[in-house]
């Protein structure tokens, strides 16, 4: 016959039961929160680039402009879109288009570069809702850049 379980170890014992779940619930939680920040970046990051292919193949096929083709990555089309509605709130600084014809005929290249643009992440927007004395997390610094063969023949 075992002893009996006095109630105040079964109670000790289920009070841990919540402490460690806690513990690992936070853990996960900042894992979950840190994939979802890393998502944020790379789809920030992976729909500029799309952009700049799209106003690579658009450039590589029309005569040179290059506001044109800043305006085909901030809007995605060559004309000049309505304020507000460039791509991620980018402006034409932080788009450098270049056209190299430094040898003359076989360096007809386009160069198309996107800087500095800003991506937000998750886990900021939680820490604003809490405390309204952080600032905005925003980041800056992603950098994507395509050059393409200049085909156009007038």
């Amino acid at each position: 016959m075992q002893p009996p379980i006095s109630q105040n170890r079964k109670r000790t014992q289920t009070g841990s039961v919540f402490v460690e779940s806690a513990l690992i619930f936070v853990v996960w939680a900042i894992f979950g929160i840190g994939a979802i920040d890393v998502g944020l970046m790379m789809f920030t990051h992976h729909t500029v680039l799309n952009r700049v292919r799209a106003a690579g193949r658009w450039s590589a096929v029309n005569a040179f402009d290059a506001t044109q083709i800043t305006n085909m990555v901030l809007y995605g089309t060559p004309a000049a879109g309505q304020a507000g509605t460039e791509l991620f709130g980018m402006s034409a600084s932080n788009v450098a288009v270049a056209h190299d014809t430094s040898d003359g005929m076989y360096a007809d290249r386009v160069n198309i570069k996107v800087s500095g643009y800003a991506y937000y992440l998750f886990s900021g927007a939680i820490a604003n809702a809490t405390q309204s004395s952080i600032p905005s997390v925003q980041r800056t610094g992603l950098t994507t850049s395509l050059t393409v063969p200049h085909e156009y023949v007038p």
